[in-house]
C-alpha cells in the first residue's frame, strides 16, 4: 500500500508522537491505521516498537494504553510542538 503524501512528510519522531497521542485518546490499532492511509503494517511496527520501549502496553481489557513513561515523553512532544 502506498502511503499518502501527508504520511510521507512525517519524520519518525512525528509518527511515534502521532501514534502515542492516538493511543492516549483511546484509539485502537485499526483506528490509528486510518490516520496513516490504512497502512496497518506501518502502525503495527510502530506499536510493537512503542511496546518494546515501554511507552505503551496492553491492559487487562486487551486495549492499548500509554504507560507512565510514555506519558512523560508525550508531554515532552507537546512542549516541543
Amino acid at each position: 500500500m502506498h502511503r499518502n503524501s501527508y504520511v510521507e512528510r512525517l519524520t519518525e519522531a512525528q509518527i511515534l508522537a502521532c501514534i502515542l497521542w492516538s493511543v492516549s485518546e483511546g484509539k485502537c490499532e485499526e483506528q490509528i491505521a486510518e490516520r496513516f492511509a490504512g497502512d496497518n503494517k506501518l502502525v503495527r511496527v510502530w506499536i510493537e516498537t512503542l511496546e518494546q520501549i515501554h511507552f505503551i502496553a496492553i491492559n487487562s481489557f486487551d486495549e492499548l494504553v500509554v504507560t507512565p513513561n510514555g506519558r512523560s515523553h508525550l508531554e515532552k512532544f507537546n512542549r516541543h510542538w
